[in-house]
């Protein structure tokens, strides 16, 4: 805010008392005119703050209050300062913006299940999904082995008996970062969820919070071969309607319209699973049932030079995508990660969103927890101590704000799979031109 000084005169010599108090007026006037501006006003709250021309009621008292005549002054007197008009200060248009989308017309429910339960590679998966009418149910809690947990907001504990009938809905499977759990970045999910889509995350057996706390993770071969793996076996129980576990939930699922997303390790994952992978641990083979991806903070190479997925698999994916990535993601930077993919896939179309100041943890529920645990909820330190330590990679003060990450990240991603699945417009580029806080680009 400025400070302001307006001087009135200190002698009436000369001025009438009505004079006086039309000038008082008048320079409050003023004070408040400069202050709107120096404490930025916009918008509609601007243009009302400064008007162009003076009030009637100013203009009334200026008309019956003119000051009488003043004497000549004497040689001696200076003669007195005639005030000059200030002008109005024009207040600025507000910064141009995007329409954000946020919940959607569904209520969310939510399970866990578990396939493959006889296999040597059990999955357990959570399913986020829309759901029909009001349900008197538990808020859905997504615990850590420690049994600490975070509570959704708005997910409720139901089964498929609970799956909107406006079905069937596009599928969405979700991958977690290595080292995360199926339910890392739930505000997603579940959004996703309550516009329409039944959502599958599955837990990377192998590279999963659980098994980094106790120091048996696989190797990066094996889990770089798995997780495509994992994600076929989900599209696999979620589209078979006579699975024992899952039937339920594939019947609200179009098998015509499936996408895959994911954050981190689970980024590579959306595009190994479009371009098959094959390292020293084995092959696993592409599935042409995926239509298209979202890639989230993705990892195609590391800080050492070598690259998770080579030029060759990139080259071959060639679904629609939008990769999303935050400016200052110090994890798995924009280059080489996002660059190799944007300059190597055959994605059309393919859009490419940048969140200016957003970190590798600003795509995940870290900010969220942070949130829980400062407001008393209850947590033991192991966790909290993780937890902020994450927390350092995108709850900063010098991050792009958690709730705008959190509204753009769901909006161009709603959008682009709109586009796909229902032959919508997706965000045009130029609409973005004024957009400060975001570089997109479209090809």
């Amino acid at each position: 805010m400025l400070g302001v000084g307006v001087i009135l005169p200190t002698s009436r010599r000369g001025w009438s008392d009505a004079t006086i108090a039309v000038m008082r007026r008048v320079a409050l006037l003023v004070v408040a005119g400069v202050i709107a501006a120096g404490c930025g006003a916009s918008g509609d709250e601007a243009s009302s703050a400064a008007p162009a021309t003076a009030t009637p009621e100013v203009a009334e008292a200026t008309a019956t209050a003119a000051p009488e005549p003043s004497p000549e002054p004497s040689p001696t007197e200076a003669p007195t300062a005639t005030a000059t008009p200030v002008p109005e200060p024009t207040p600025e248009p507000p910064a141009p913006d995007l329409e954000l989308i946020g919940d959607g017309a569904y209520g969310v429910g939510s399970a866990t299940v578990v396939i493959g339960a006889d296999s040597d590679r059990p999955l357990t998966v959570q399913i986020w999904f829309p759901m029909a009418g009001e349900l008197d149910a538990d808020a859905v809690r997504y615990t850590f082995i420690t049994g600490d947990y975070y509570e959704s907001p708005r997910a409720l504990a139901a089964g498929a008996d609970r799956i909107a009938p406006a079905g069937p809905f596009p599928l969405v499977v979700y991958s977690h970062g290595s080292g995360g759990v199926r339910y890392i970045h739930s505000d997603y999910t579940e959004t996703l969820a309550s516009h329409g889509y039944v959502v599958a995350a599955p837990d990377h057996t192998g590279n999963t919070a659980v098994e980094q706390f106790l120091g048996t993770e696989d190797d990066r071969d094996l889990t770089a071969l798995n997780r495509p793996s994992d994600v076929i076996a989900v599209i696999d129980a979620m589209t078979d309607p006579t699975d024992p576990v899952t039937g339920g939930y594939a019947a609200a699922v179009d098998a015509e319209r499936i996408a895959v997303s994911g954050h981190s390790f689970g980024g590579f994952t959306a595009y190994a699973t479009i371009a098959g992978h094959a390292n020293e641990a084995g092959t696993s083979p592409p599935d042409d049932r995926v239509d298209a991806i979202i890639p989230i903070a993705p990892a195609t190479g590391s800080r050492e030079g070598s690259t998770l997925l080579t030029d060759a698999q990139l080259t071959a994916v060639d679904v629609p995508a939008l990769v999303i990535v935050g400016t200052d993601d110090k994890t798995t930077p924009v280059e080489p990660n996002v660059e190799r993919a944007w300059e190597l896939t055959s994605s059309a179309p393919h859009y490419r969103l940048e969140l200016v100041a957003a970190e590798h943890q600003s795509f995940t529920d870290v900010c969220d927890y942070v949130a829980a645990y400062d407001a008393g909820q209850e947590v033991s330190d192991p966790v909290r101590e993780v937890v902020e330590t994450f927390a350092v990679e995108g709850c900063s003060a010098d991050d792009m704000p958690i709730q705008r990450v959190k509204g753009l990240t769901n909006t161009f991603a709603l959008r682009f799979l709109a586009s796909v699945f229902a032959d919508a417009p997706m965000i045009d580029a130029a609409d973005t031109a004024g957009v400060a806080d975001i570089v997109y680009a479209a090809k």
